[in-house]
């Protein structure tokens, strides 16, 4: 019984199951039904004969519809097949042959398989439409390129004789009455009718919102805006004016016709044939002259030349903004009257007559608008490298002006037309982009980064500057990142669908080998790791401004904790972003090895140095704010960096130490553990002096000083009897050894003074002379005054010996063992301040830092 309730309620759910599944597979193979009906359509209609561009267009239009819902339901049938595939796991390895299994489990089971076969023959379905949607996208492809090779590339010969152009005028001035002609018999009445009387509500609404946008965009520019930005800085104003002034003629326009484009096409019978491409190439001028009006009105402003952007000058605005807008209005009327013609069935000759006469006038009109005179050579406000770019383009059109008739005049009208659409279009677009970049930036500069007021809300103009700096950057990436997939859309004959497929390809990952390189996951890799670091620089500003201030650690320790937790979020952002983008961390086992081997090549005292680097901010043998000397180099530690150390001289110069040499090397640190220190101050007093009574006023002096420790209490010690001098040393200790110089130079300034009210004497060095038998060196110069022979004073034995001119002796000489003379040169310096340099730090100039 229980076996029976069993397989009912499995029957049961069998069923509720089986419905939803049938219901979607009926409508996955409509769907590739279809498919493979818009696939023979195509093939039909490219065998037929002549492909035309708006069959192209619509082709492709049908091959990216067809790819991209076979994409998504090969994506929904491959996660079907996948919750097929594991509940079908959950069962179990099916029993072995003679074996039985529970009805309610081979039901189950049998209805798996089928759903799983169902699931891949849709599946299989699928990706032959995809492989079919593919050959025929391929294939559309060439056709484009082989059209495109042979219009381009193709040379005609150009009618000169003036009886050809006679009547190439005359049939033009017939194209009026052979439009009438040709559609004079439109009925109206019918399916066209119908469609028009459901489009022309939109269509008005539409025109109307052109209109308006024309008018008042205009009116706004020139009344309003001025008055409104009044204050604004002349660079940012002109930038707000001129993109508003852009986006009213030009975007908002440009978006309702396309809308209206977008409407009129929905309708089948109203784009029909010859006529619906002459209906998109009217509304493919109109566009471009909304852009391009509104860019050189925007850029030149001819009726308001100190508005204009562009570097000319104010005749050049006038003359150079009308001549644009005016090759404006003649390519697009060529275009217009190009696919007219072609509409009209017109002869052969009209087409090559309008355009060669088109490329003339234009290649004229460019060649006067790059001439120098109408530009302005030096100004203020000319950047030099805007300058260059403009001098350069001006070379590069006079160039084109020249060569388009020269291509013209050969029979290659159709190469000169293609370079001369690609010139105007690329203008158009690189002028708009240009004005849309401006116009962002002067916004956020003048609403998001500059203060109202200097003081408003006490920022400094550096962080206004890091901050409208990345903002420009930001916008930059973001415009460029719009604009190149619109340029390559507008410049080339890619498709759509192979761009997206494309990026998706390089943003779902390309496989390499072992490796894959995503942009999605590099993408992710990178934020994420801008994030984490974010995230710990925040925490540690935090640390910096909040929280270590308010602990009783000293300096250097809250310097310590910030750089590891700083170097910490560097590991853990690097390592996050490694994950992220999908590398196996296993795998740095293999970077270890590739930097141990540029260890062993050359980058030993590098690592030596972070090591160190690490060491210092671990051990704390120095720490920031300690004064401490390094071999000849002295002063403050600013800064512990991972490879070297910033030690601020008292001459307020900096000096970078390897962090090696801080390990290895002796160091001297006056502040490693306490700040205070002993100072030295030297004196002699000259012999006859109290001994005792200098001591009484040393330690008076001593003792007034608020800087001098009275425990352990000043002391003065007699160091020596000195060749000039008693000699004292007043010995004490300072709360702040960083005061030892100033409190040393006060002190002597005291002592100095003292010692003179007192009456003491601070002796200078002093130097004796003694000689010996004086009287006959004197009796000999008196000889020679006489004029007796010249005497002749001999060294003998280092005893001076006078002798007369016959070389006799005048007197007895001395003891040879007595020398004649003793010299006492005895020089002892008494600056105290250079005396006390061992013990005070030698800081020549007392600056020492408190």
């Amino acid at each position: 019984m229980s076996a029976v309730l069993i397989t009912g309620s499995a029957q049961a759910q069998d069923k509720t199951q089986d419905n939803p599944q049938k219901i979607e597979l009926e409508k996955g193979q409509q769907l590739i039904s279809g498919w493979n009906d818009s696939l023979d359509e195509i093939d039909a209609a490219l065998s037929d004969g002549e492909v035309t561009g708006r069959l192209l267009n619509e082709s492709r239009a049908k091959v990216e519809t067809v790819t991209e819902g076979a994409g998504t339901l090969q994506s929904s049938a491959a996660e079907r097949l996948n919750r097929l595939n594991a509940a079908l796991g959950k069962l179990g390895e099916p029993p072995a042959e003679g074996q039985s299994e529970v009805p309610a489990v081979a039901a189950e089971r049998s209805r798996l398989n089928d759903a799983i076969a169902e699931i891949s023959g849709v599946i299989k379905q699928v990706e032959l439409v995809d492989f079919r949607a593919t050959e025929v996208s391929d294939h559309l492809a060439r056709i484009s390129r082989e059209r495109f090779t042979r219009r381009i590339l193709g040379r005609v010969d150009v009618p000169w004789d003036g009886e050809t152009w006679g009547q190439v005028w005359s049939g033009a001035i017939e194209l009026p009455d052979m439009v009438r002609s040709r559609y004079a018999d439109l009925d109206l009445e019918g399916q066209i009718g119908d469609e028009l009387a459901e489009v022309a509500p939109g269509l008005v609404l539409l025109a109307f919102i052109v209109m308006a946008a024309l008018i008042g965009g205009e009116v706004v520019v020139l009344r309003w805006l001025p008055e409104r930005w009044q204050s604004v800085p002349k660079e940012d104003r002109v930038s707000l004016i001129s993109g508003t002034r852009f986006l009213f003629t030009a975007m908002v326009p440009g978006i309702a016709l396309v809308i209206a484009y977008q409407i009129v096409d929905r309708q089948p019978d109203l784009l029909a044939g010859s006529m619906g491409d002459f209906i998109y190439q009217c509304f493919a001028a109109l566009l471009f002259l909304l852009f391009v009006g509104a860019a050189i009105r925007s850029i030149y402003s001819p009726f308001l030349p100190g508005m204009r952007r562009a570097g000319t000058t104010a005749t050049g605005a006038r003359v150079v903004g009308l001549l644009s807008l005016l090759a404006a209005v003649i390519y697009a009327s060529d275009l217009v009257l190009l696919q007219g013609a072609t509409t009209l069935g017109t002869s052969l000759e009209i087409a090559l007559v309008q355009s060669v006469s088109n490329v003339f006038l234009i290649s004229i009109i460019l060649f006067v608008c790059s001439l120098g005179v109408f530009w302005e050579h030096s100004g203020p406000d000319r950047h030099e490298l805007w300058a260059k770019a403009e001098r350069r383009s001006r070379r590069g059109l006079r160039i084109v002006a020249v060569l388009l008739p020269i291509l013209s005049i050969l029979g290659y009208v159709a190469l000169a037309r293609f370079i001369l659409e690609n010139l105007m279009m690329g203008l158009a677009f690189i002028t708009s982009y240009w004005l849309l970049r401006g116009y962002a930036r002067a916004l956020v500069h003048t609403y998001l980064v500059k203060p109202d007021a200097p003081d408003d809300d006490g920022t400094s103009d550096a962080v206004h500057g890091t901050l409208y700096f990345w903002l420009r950057v930001t916008i930059d990436v973001v415009m460029f990142t719009i604009a190149v997939p619109l340029a390559v859309l507008i410049f080339t004959d890619i498709a759509w669908a192979d761009l997206i497929d494309a990026a998706e390809k390089a943003f779902i990952g390309i496989q390499v080998g072992g490796i894959n390189f995503s942009l999605r996951a590099i993408l992710i890799a990178i934020l994420l790791f801008l994030v984490v670091l974010g995230v710990m620089r925040f925490f540690q500003r935090m640390l910096n401004t909040r929280v270590l201030p308010n602990t009783k650690l000293d300096e250097g320790l809250q310097h310590s904790v910030s750089a590891i937790f700083g170097y910490v979020g560097i590991c853990l952002a690097v390592l996050l972003a490694i994950s992220a983008a999908g590398m196996d961390l296993s795998n740095l086992a293999i970077i270890a090895g590739a930097i141990s081997v540029g260890i062993g090549f050359g980058m030993q005292s590098i690592v030596s140095n972070f090591v160190s680097g690490l060491i210092l901010l671990i051990e704390r043998p120095i720490k920031v704010g300690d004064w401490i000397v390094v071999g000849a180099d002295q002063g403050l530690v600013k800064d512990i960096r991972v490879r070297a150390t910033e030690i601020e001289t008292f001459d307020r110069s900096s000096v970078v130490i390897p962090n090696s040499e801080l390990i290895s090397n002796r160091v001297m640190n006056w502040t490693l553990k306490d700040r205070s220190g002993r100072g030295i101050v030297r004196i002699g007093v000259s012999y006859g002096s109290d001994a005792n009574k200098v001591r009484e006023i040393l330690l008076e002096i001593a003792d007034k000083r608020r800087e001098i420790l009275s425990y352990p209490a000043p002391q003065v010690v007699f160091i020596d009897f000195g060749a000039s001098s008693l000699d004292f040393e007043l010995r004490y200790f300072l709360r702040d050894i960083g005061d030892v110089l100033a409190v040393a130079s006060a002190v002597r300034f005291e002592v100095l003074e003292r010692f003179r009210v007192e009456g003491i004497e601070i002796p200078f060095p002093q130097q004796d002379l003694h000689l010996r038998d004086i009287d006959k060196l004197a009796d000999a110069i008196r000889n020679a005054g006489r004029g007796d022979p010249k005497p002749v004073i001999e060294a003998k034995d280092d005893v001076p010996e006078v002798r007369d001119g016959n070389g006799d002796t005048d007197g007895a000489a001395t003891d040879p063992a007595t020398p004649p003379s003793t010299a006492k040169d005895e020089n002892r310096d008494k600056d105290a301040a250079a005396r006390s340099i061992p013990d005070a730090g030698g800081d020549p100039d007392g600056d020492a830092p408190r």
